[in-house]
């Protein structure tokens, strides 16, 4: 029996880990099936999916669903039970695994609920043996124990690189379980519907990193829901990491106000680059985590994150999700402020979803929701914000990501922030007012430019340019300077510069700024890998 494995990846740098782990389950048990990974995204044509599909000739096919993926996996699954009617469709991940039956899905002849790596063999022996009739739900018998489980990284899995579109490792986001369930209960989750977290032993966890690593491996995403609720293991963890020689990244969802002493310590020593943080805040507003079962101190959490962001060769990533519940527009914009103010590196306004299995969508009544029925599923109006409230804080999330998630305007909005703005929300308001009818987004110079004429109408011109021209000229190289704000470039003491230099620069500018009476070098040869700043020096 020939059984193809695939998942419909939200982009082509990121390689699902699901499929491998179902492969690598069922290749340890002497089935007598064929398995094999088909990997393509949400991006490609469905036709060309079905195709690749179609020839590969399965007896069965299984797909990861998510919410991400759903509608892309409908039509590509609908589309090949009509070319190959013979095929057997199985659907599996959380978001069919709360499904009743299988009414929702009529081309598929299987649904499987929750963890899916016994659940899979077992049917795939049941279907070979003709026990199973087609349209059952598959729920897992037996508790699972995470450590008993195969490694996904085989050398068919490493050997895929290079047959797929990404050609390498290096070029790929790749993720990594070190656990599995979460010990908290925000009733916005779908973590919070497991029961209890299971975890890789130590020995295993350096073990598959090490190799990861030796592949050549660049960026390493735990998917671990709350990485550090485990502080000692975490602790662990960090230990390896430091030790490693490479300049892989890896990446973590961690609650901030469970680092102690010893992670910091850790942390503080780390190579620039080396970890980064996704730290969920999600609200400030006390009434709102007492209402969704999310135990935070919000001011350690804000306390750990300034430590972090002080230590300067970390990424710090906060995340707010607007549409909680007794979240109103204005306690959301205070949440704005609080994020802000302690200046991380990105700032991702999210906006609630329903997801199916979670308490807040079972109680989605006692909050007046209003959300859309398809994937994924997101609120856009509740008994405190309305719909207008949440297309208002679209927008200002749109400003956030450009601007300040960008990095590329930080000496612009430092100033605009420290001294033109009373509060950050107010300053991203005001420039999401401003760019309605604008597309910052076309190009960087033309994003320069509305963020130029913007605060043109706050402060004066002058200073706006001096700040303007000094971010153009600190994270790029090309001609992004918007047109009305004229270059000043002094190549005569470029070339005087590169006379008494003890390095052989081959790229560097010289810019005279004339509101700080200033004159700096720009040295392009030379950048900060985790501010993405080039080098710059003010000459005497």
């Amino acid at each position: 029996m020939k059984v193809i494995l695939t998942a419909l990846s939200a982009k082509l740098v990121h390689k699902t880990l699901a499929p491998w782990c179902l492969k690598a389950y069922c290749d340890t048990h002497d089935l007598g099936c064929q398995i094999m990974v088909q990997e393509h995204t949400v991006n490609d044509h469905v036709p060309d999916i079905v195709t690749s599909l179609y020839q590969g000739a399965p007896d069965v096919v299984g797909f990861s669903c998510y919410i991400w993926n759903i509608e892309a996996v409908n039509r590509v699954a609908s589309m090949l039970k009509k070319y190959l009617p013979p095929c057997i469709i199985i659907l599996g991940g959380p978001e069919v695994s709360f499904e009743t039956d299988c009414k929702a899905y009529p081309f598929a002849d299987y649904i499987i609920q929750g963890a899916g790596e016994a659940a899979f063999l077992e049917l795939l022996g049941e279907i070979r043996a003709g026990k199973i009739s087609h349209g059952e739900i598959i729920k897992p018998q037996n508790p699972f124990i995470l450590n008993d489980l195969p490694t996904p990284y085989t050398e068919t899995y490493f050997k895929s690189f290079a047959e797929g579109r990404m050609a390498s490792i290096e070029n790929q986001l790749i993720y990594f379980e070190s656990s599995r369930g979460c010990p908290f209960s925000c009733t916005y989750c779908l973590s919070s519907a497991g029961n209890g977290v299971e975890e890789l032993s130590l020995e295993r966890v350096f073990s598959e990193l090490d190799s990861l690593v030796t592949h050549g491996a660049k960026c390493i995403k735990f998917v671990d829901r709350t990485f550090n609720a485990n502080r000692r293991r975490a602790e662990e963890i960090f230990r390896y990491l430091l030790t490693l020689e490479t300049d892989c990244t890896f990446h973590f969802e961690a609650a901030a106000d469970l680092f102690d002493e010893a992670h910091l310590k850790l942390i503080s020593q780390m190579p620039p680059g080396r970890v980064q943080f996704e730290i969920g805040i999600q609200s400030t507003n006390r009434e709102t985590l007492e209402e969704i079962d999310r135990a935070m101190d919000i001011e350690r959490v804000l306390e750990m994150i300034r430590t972090l962001i002080g230590f300067g060769n970390c990424h710090i990533h906060v995340d707010l999700i607007a549409g909680l519940p007794f979240e109103t527009p204005e306690t959301f914009a205070k949440g704005i402020d609080t994020c802000i103010g302690v200046r991380p590196h990105m700032l991702q306004l999210g906006f609630l979803k329903l997801l199916k299995g979670t308490k807040i969508s079972a109680n989605s009544e006692a909050y007046s929701y209003v959300y859309n029925d398809f994937p994924p599923y997101e609120v856009f109006q509740s008994k405190s914000m309305g719909f207008t409230d949440l297309i208002k804080l679209r927008g200002i999330e749109a400003i956030v990501d450009k601007f300040y998630n960008s990095g590329v305007f930080k000496h612009t909005l430092t100033y605009a922030l420290d001294h033109v703005f009373a509060r950050p929300y107010e300053l991203f308001e005001a420039l999401a007012d401003f760019c309605k009818g604008e597309n910052p987004k076309v190009s960087q110079k033309r994003a320069y430019t509305v963020l130029y004429r913007f605060l043109c109408t706050h402060i004066d011109q002058t200073i706006a340019a001096h700040y303007i021209k000094l971010d153009c000229l600190t994270y790029n190289t090309k001609n992004v300077l918007p047109d009305e704000i004229l270059p000043q470039r002094d190549r005569a003491a470029e070339q005087a510069f590169r006379r008494a230099s003890a390095h052989a620069y081959s790229n560097i500018r010289v810019e005279i700024f004339p509101y700080d009476s200033k004159t700096r070098v720009f040295i392009y040869d030379e950048r900060n890998e985790l501010t993405r700043e080039y080098k710059v020096i003010e000459l005497p």
